[in-house]
């Protein structure tokens, strides 16, 4: 009887030890890959700044990140407890073999190196997809929350990311804008469908642009007959829609990147076409941070940061 009882109970704790093992397994589910190990990963390596955007507002930190500039919420990263090991484009491959993280995280600039990097550790592409900004940006959160158990932390802030769109929308409602993606003199104006032409989708202000036609060639060499054509194009862009009187322009000055300075802010005043604008003489420009832009991008809080941004531009 005792041998029995003996035996059942070493049954039981056997179940109740693979149960545990079970629900300490770690698993995360995107469109394209399915990443499963044994636990949830400790030692994370992530090479995209709007992954690590989403992961610090889900309290979960990363150990390894990119040699570059962090700021806003991210800042901390800047201390040397964290492990500098490559670029934003180029993960240190030497060094990743010696650090052994348990998952590596890359995107948007880092997604080309996703092959080389899965023979180091479980890797996963989690590019954000800003031509539908926010319900991909939604898939990705609840994606990370539900693998690393945050749930309940990404649900408020989702919930509080939705009310604060709404109320953006609110004020944008009837108004119009023109994103502009400043680099020294040239002003190049953003249609719906071009690279910061989410803003029209996240913040509710209609496009005076035409949609951009997709093309997949290589961007023309500086001052070749192609870069001239292309820019006599962007002038006549730029023309066309100031003309139909924009409600207010928003400027992402490049040279502001890991800088934060913003010379545009003079020089939007004395270029040819945007000097005479309605926007500009009545002070209607929402000059916005360009690491938040640039670097940033699709994370979670940041993105929260954007709306607040362009809350403030409309009310001041």
């Amino acid at each position: 009887m005792k041998t029995q009882a003996l035996f059942l109970s070493t049954i039981l704790a056997s179940v109740g030890l693979n149960s545990l093992a079970h629900s300490a397994s770690f698993n995360l589910a995107t469109e394209k890959q399915n990443i499963e190990l044994k636990q949830t990963p400790k030692k994370i390596a992530v090479y995209d700044i709007s992954i690590l955007d989403t992961l610090n507002a889900l309290n979960i930190q990363a150990q390894i990140v990119p040699k570059t500039t962090f700021t806003g919420s991210l800042a901390t990263y800047n201390q040397t407890q964290f492990v500098k090991a490559g670029s934003l484009f180029e993960p240190d491959l030497d060094q990743l073999k010696q650090l052994k993280p348990d998952l590596i995280f890359v995107g948007g600039r880092s997604a080309k190196t996703l092959e080389s990097l899965q023979p180091i550790a479980a890797t996963v592409d989690l590019s954000s997809n800003t031509n539908h900004y926010m319900s991909d940006l939604k898939n990705r959160t609840l994606n990370l929350a539900k693998a690393f158990k945050r749930e309940d932390i990404a649900d408020k802030k989702l919930k509080d990311l939705d009310q604060l769109q709404l109320e953006v929308k609110q004020h944008t409602a009837n108004k119009s804008a023109v994103m502009l993606f400043a680099v020294g003199d040239h002003y190049m104006p953003h249609a719906a469908n071009d690279r910061f032409g989410f803003i029209h989708e996240l913040t509710g202000f209609k496009s005076v642009l035409p949609l951009a036609e997709k093309t997949d060639a290589a961007r023309p060499e500086v001052g070749s007959a192609e870069a001239l054509a292309a820019q006599n194009k962007n002038a006549e862009l730029l023309k066309s829609a100031i003309q139909q009187n924009p409600d207010y322009l928003i400027v992402l000055d490049r040279g502001a990147v890991n800088t934060q300075k913003y010379a545009t802010k003079e020089g939007i005043k004395t270029h040819p076409i945007l000097g005479q604008s309605q926007a500009v003489k009545q002070n209607r420009v929402i000059f916005v941070n360009a690491d938040a832009w640039y670097i940033t991008g699709a994370g979670l809080d940041n993105t929260a940061f954007m709306l607040k941004e362009i809350s403030e531009g409309i009310s001041k």
